[in-house]
């Protein structure tokens, strides 16, 4: 890739990158100073953070063709995450949670089904963020912005799965933690990004003629 195409590049990236870093840090903001103690309040946090991501995977398909990959690829993308999220955050958790009342054992199950199977659809899309991640690193080798966010995207996926058995204040505390680490990752990678690199920091391809 020409050294301008790449600068184009990195400067639509570094905006995707600004965007998941400060969602990601007022996310573990968040979740650091409420210190959740119920598994509703966690899985909803993730949530949270996939709708952002599902929106900017969305605005990611403006320029699917800069990376060679088809725009279907980030449109899919973009919609696991935004069901995911609208599903999380749509469903009675706090119920389910809750103390128990009569009824509660058979709402956990259809809960717990659909919540898994949405979570579990968001895991393996992180596949599709890999191979996002490997096409723009061949053009701008070093960036770490998308390593950042899938990692990121996977470990919340993690955290809300294991909302069914694991305390919801341990869990919270490492949301919280994974969140702010990444979000700083996020923003540091996006402020590489942002500066205008030299020709030599970018991708050893042949100029064209």
């Amino acid at each position: 890739m020409p050294a301008t195409a790449a600068r184009v590049l990195a400067g639509k990236l570094w905006r995707i990158g600004v965007v998941r870093g400060i969602t990601a840090l007022a996310l573990g903001g968040y979740v650091i100073s409420q210190a959740p103690t119920a598994a509703a309040g966690v899985a909803r946090a993730s949530a949270a953070y996939w709708m952002v991501d599902g929106l900017l995977a969305l605005w990611a398909a403006a320029f699917a063709a800069t990376l060679m990959l088809s725009r279907m690829f980030f449109l899919l993308r973009g919609g696991i995450a935004l069901v995911a999220g609208l599903t999380l955050l749509g469903l009675p958790l706090a119920l389910v949670f809750g103390p128990w009342q009569p009824g509660q054992v058979l709402l956990l199950m259809v809960v717990a089904a659909v919540m898994l199977t949405v979570i579990a659809a968001q895991i393996l899309a992180v596949a599709f963020d890999v191979l996002i991640c490997l096409e723009v690193r061949r053009r701008i080798p070093g960036d770490w912005s998308y390593a950042f966010a899938t990692a990121l995207s996977a470990v919340l996926g993690v955290i809300a799965a294991a909302t069914f058995v694991a305390p919801a204040a341990l869990l919270g505390r490492i949301l919280g933690a994974s969140a702010v680490v990444g979000g700083l990752g996020l923003l540091a990678t996006a402020a590489r990004l942002r500066g205008d690199p030299e020709p030599s920091a970018l991708p050893a391809y042949p100029h064209e003629r």
